[in-house]
């Protein structure tokens, strides 16, 4: 039920955009970042179980943490780099 209620709102702010973006081009980017920060608190229970799994592997990894630590940093530049290109 939950991945419907993401699916909703993502699909809301779709249509938003399309339709503000004919009128006024300069608020679909604030749009698609409020549509964004909904499906994250709507998923955030979801991180934490993420998180969990993180700490959980990372304890069980024999040696250096720092691969890790700088796989994930890379991760997470990675998402920000495809978020910020799809959305210009």
């Amino acid at each position: 039920m939950e991945i419907i209620k993401i699916i909703g709102v993502a699909l809301t702010g779709v249509i938003m955009v399309i339709i503000i973006k004919q009128y006024k081009p300069e608020f679909a980017i604030y749009i698609s970042l409020a549509t964004s920060l909904i499906i994250v608190f709507l998923f955030i229970d979801k991180l934490a179980g993420i998180v969990n799994f993180i700490n959980n592997f990372s304890e069980k990894i024999t040696g250096s943490k720092e691969f890790l630590k700088i796989l994930i940093k890379i991760t997470g530049i990675a998402i920000l780099t495809e978020f910020a290109v799809r959305n210009m």
